[in-house]
């Protein structure tokens, strides 16, 4: 089982809209999935859910009032586990237990045998729900706009996955399987030269790189989401389902 963080602590980069998608495509290549929303906003869980979201979730589960059988949930693109703003107001309570960043990867580890990937929707921030999903995981893709200020947001990533990977308690082992782009916009100048900016960065602050797989700025990516489907189930010949069809087959290719 691989663990797959999707992380950048910047809203809006379509983290949750990565997330649900490359569950389905992982799905649709035969993988066994689960989904772990661990932001309070739970757009993961919105988007997978059918129908009524009352129940325990990650909050409880990460609580110890839970167990991975009353919490886990099915979709058709895989298995996962909701959240909602609770995870926001209890976490202080819960973070005050030492051991609070280490509980999410103990419980993954009891479903080794269960699943082929994890997919983490990681919160818009850098705290210790963020922390644990990276103790957590195996790897991290880190979605991002190719627009100038996403510069400072990536430097920012850098240091939280180097605090993490810099302490042989929490977890040396991450790898940064790379940037990708998305709401990209292929005919803008500063789009094409962030590019270049941002693989130089992927280079030097993550040895990885800028993928190749980029997710263009079109209407069919919102309106699939608010139709509850991947972009695939959605507009099938559309270039967005293309462009995450070729994510999931880079992804898999580099995690080898």
């Amino acid at each position: 089982m691989k663990v797959i963080s999707i992380f950048n602590q910047k809203g809006g980069v379509g983290k949750s809209t990565s997330a649900g998608n490359l569950m389905s495509e992982f799905t649709k290549r035969g993988h066994a999935m689960l989904g772990v929303d661990i932001d309070p906003q739970a757009h993961l869980t919105k988007f997978l859910a059918d129908g009524d979201t009352d129940g325990a979730t990650i909050c409880e589960l990460l609580g110890g009032e839970a167990k991975y059988m009353d919490v886990a949930q099915g979709s058709k693109y895989g298995d996962y586990i909701p959240s909602d703003r609770s995870l926001a107001t209890r976490l202080g309570a819960l973070a005050d237990d030492p051991a609070f960043v280490f509980r999410l990867r103990e419980l993954l580890a009891e479903q080794t045998d269960t699943y082929d990937y994890v997919i983490i929707d990681c919160p818009p921030a850098v705290n210790q729900l963020t922390v644990a999903a990276l103790v957590a995981s195996d790897y991290v893709l880190i979605p991002t706009e190719a627009e100038y200020f996403s510069m400072d947001g990536v430097c920012e990533i850098s240091r939280t996955i180097g605090q993490v990977r810099g302490s042989k308690f929490l977890n040396p082992a991450l790898k940064v399987l790379g940037i990708f782009f998305t709401r990209y916009r292929s005919n803008l100048t500063i789009a094409r030269d962030m590019g270049e900016v941002m693989d130089r960065a992927a280079k030097e602050l993550f040895g990885s790189e800028v993928l190749r797989s980029r997710i263009p700025n079109t209407c069919d990516v919102p309106e699939s989401q608010a139709a509850k489907k991947a972009v695939a189930e959605y507009k099938p010949t559309s270039k967005a389902a293309t462009a995450y069809s070729a994510l999931a087959d880079e992804v898999l290719e580099a995690i080898g």
